[in-house]
């Protein structure tokens, strides 16, 4: 379907659209009484350097699962070192404190 509009107009639309965190159509059609959309909450912007710091860590915790998984898997669970695995996940812990604090205005 298309209609004419003004581009001021478009824009209201378009900025009406957003704000609700609706599809131009979404809106148009329910508008027109012809549904109801459901209403979700907007995702939240973040900020890139915490999504690269936390996919990070992550990455940290999926080489330490591999290994103690690759101990377990070759009979060597026997053989895993406690305190070598508690001091990476100390070390990881420390890592996502940091990253909080970067975050929440707790640090720099």
């Amino acid at each position: 379907m298309i209609f004419r509009c003004t581009l001021s107009e478009k824009a209201a639309l378009v900025a009406k659209a957003r704000a609700a965190g609706l599809p131009n159509a979404t809106l148009m059609r329910e508008a027109l009484g012809l549904t109801e959309a459901r209403r979700r909450k907007p995702v939240p912007r973040v900020d890139p350097k915490l999504t690269f710091a936390i996919a990070r860590v992550g990455g940290n915790l999926n080489q330490l699962s591999r290994w103690i998984n690759g101990a377990v898997k070759s009979g060597r669970a026997s053989q895993v070192d406690a305190l070598k695995v508690a001091t990476q996940l100390l070390a990881i812990e420390r890592q996502l404190a940091q990253i909080v604090a970067a975050h929440t205005g707790g640090g720099e």
